[in-house]
């Protein structure tokens, strides 16, 4: 629920701040006066996109905020966690637009991205704008109305097909590009095999370039190795050398820990690096003994060398892995050589894919109809009520091919008149035709959602009278499990409100301003007056303004939470 809305500095309201209540509050006031201003504040906290024209004439930036109570919703919490933003009883949403063109969205002080502040302000917000009746038009948009209806239900076997579907076309690509191929293949066997053999060719070795580049070092720094042994040597062997220095002051070290046991420890240490320096001795000898410069050897290490980094250069890739790379064009060419055959595999899997995508399919498509023909019913009913009671409404299947969302190519068909034969909405429906259908999926819809802020936007522009005074009834039944705000230029929606906002503009030091605030009693029945006759309200207007309010509360006892 929208707890609290703050703007500064948006269109023509330069700064307000208006609390909200749970239940039915409408929205009134002159045309031009804002109201609208209000709406498209609260849809840039739904993450719509965004215009510099919002901004307040001479400033640099507009903000908007709303603060809005948490629906316990489990799937929103997880979000919250995923995100690592603060959950609190409160979600405060912030919205800043620059002049720039650029705007910041924040979640409880976390900036978010317009994705996430839309798929969050998808569990806090409904916003039906006066063109959203048109989307009933749009006959794509039918089925997207049964998956939503049927969600719960339909959702497995949807999930099921869209797997099905995403494998069957993943091999079907498969083979058309095979099959598109086939006059290459020879051609491709033919390279493959050339490849294989240019890296056989070279007998490559795992870790030889490694190996390769140490040796060639060793080679080449033969005699600073030989220098460096020989100046080792003389140190360590000759009369007076380190070797020899070592094992006398062991000697002194032993006999010194006899006498004083603190030195016993510095004894052992010193043992043990003169043997150290005795393994060292010996290791020198022996590598002295086997040490020998190749000139050829290096020659031939070298070109070795050249011969594998050519080959790296060619094909993009180390020496290890051109050895992956060989093994995998040998399945590749095995592969190609058994391309007949293989492609008569993946055909014959095709046809299993075909058949267990077509059982899906079926298998969706007849629920859908299950959860369609339930809600033709609802829908009837809801119309009925809504002075639409010669209407018929039935929602079309007819077939299609495999498609992402199934083999239903479905429309919803209505006839508002008896006797008129069944046609699509676009044909026959008139304007306030459609709000009432639109209403009635939305009282539908709303039967499993509960704490929705649902923002109408003149829903029930186009109707009058009885028809007029059944919406605003099935309105102020929506407000029974969701918050509902609603502009409105009708009396008798205003008279069932909850709350009554009004919305006026005025002139200050040569700018137009908007005003928000609550109506009283006495000052929501001048409205509904001035609703009744316009400007000029008389006393007769007046009095049918208290009629039309005591008769609304009457409704609402009938309907009390």
């Amino acid at each position: 629920m929208l707890l609290q809305l703050n703007i500064k500095q948006f269109g023509i309201i330069e700064q307000a701040s208006i609390d909200f209540n749970n239940g039915f509050t409408v929205l009134t006031g002159e045309t031009g006066a804002g109201k609208s201003m209000i709406l498209s504040a609260i849809s840039q906290l739904s993450g719509q996109r965004t215009s510099i024209s919002y901004i307040r004439h001479g400033e640099e930036k507009s903000t908007i905020e709303g603060v809005f109570d948490f629906p316990g919703n489990e799937e929103l919490n997880d979000i919250f966690s995923s995100l690592d933003i603060e959950l609190d009883d409160l979600i405060i949403i912030k919205r800043d637009i620059f002049s720039n063109g650029k705007s910041i969205c924040r979640i409880n002080n976390t900036v978010v991205n317009l994705s996430t502040l839309k798929k969050i302000s998808s569990f806090l917000i409904d916003i039906h704008e006066q063109h959203d009746n048109q989307t009933l038009l749009l006959e794509k948009k039918h089925l997207f109305l049964i998956d939503s209806y049927g969600e719960k239900i339909l959702s497995p076997f949807i999930e099921n097909y869209k797997n099905n579907y995403f494998e069957y076309r993943k091999l079907y690509k498969k083979i058309e590009e095979l099959e598109e191929d086939s006059s290459e293949i020879s051609k491709k066997i033919d390279f493959t095999k050339y490849q294989i053999n240019e890296i056989e060719a070279i007998n490559l070795q795992k870790n030889e370039v490694e190996n390769l580049k140490s040796e060639i070092d060793y080679l080449s720094n033969y005699e600073k190795i030989n220098s460096l042994i020989l100046g080792i040597n003389q140190n360590l062997n000759t009369d007076g050398g380190v070797l020899e220095k070592t094992y006398n002051i062991k000697t002194l070290l032993e006999k010194l820990s006899r006498h004083n046991g603190d030195f016993s420890s510095k004894y052992q240490e010193i043992n043990d690096f003169y043997y150290i320096l005795e393994d060292l001795k010996y290791d020198l000898s022996r590598f002295n003994d086997n040490l020998d410069y190749d000139e050829a050897r290096l020659n031939e290490m070298g070109n070795r060398l050249l011969t594998i980094k050519s080959l790296e250069k060619k094909y993009m890739k180390n020496a290890d892995e051109l050895l992956i790379y060989k093994d995998e064009l040998k399945n590749e060419l095995f592969y190609l050589e058994n391309y007949s055959s293989n492609l008569d595999e993946l055909k014959l899997k095709l046809h299993t894919l075909e058949k267990n995508l077509l059982d899906s399919a079926k298998l969706l498509s007849d629920n859908r109809k299950k959860i369609a023909e339930i809600l033709e019913k609802k829908i009837q009913s809801e119309l009925k009520f809504l002075c639409m009671e010669k209407s018929t409404i039935k929602i079309d299947f007819k077939y299609k091919d495999f498609s992402a969302d199934g083999i239903d190519d479905l429309k919803i068909l209505i006839s508002a008149n008896l006797g008129e034969p069944l046609k699509s909405l676009s044909k026959v429906a008139s304007g306030g035709e459609l709000s009432r259908i639109m209403l009635a999926l939305k009282i539908i819809f709303s039967d499993n959602i509960k704490g929705l802020s649902i923002i109408f936007d003149e829903i029930d522009t186009g109707v009058s009278g009885k028809v007029s005074q059944r919406m605003a009834e099935k309105i102020y039944q929506l407000s029974q499990k969701n918050q509902i705000l609603s502009i409105s230029h009708l009396p008798q929606t205003t008279a069932l409100s909850d709350y009554n906002l009004y919305i006026e503009k005025s002139i200050i030091d040569n700018r137009t301003i908007s005003k928000v605030k609550y109506l009283d009693e006495e000052e929501k029945v001048n409205e509904i007056s001035r609703m009744i006759s316009g400007n000029n309200t008389t006393k007769l207007s007046k009095e049918h303004a208290i009629e039309m309010i005591k008769i609304s509360e009457k409704i609402k006892k009938r309907n009390c939470r």
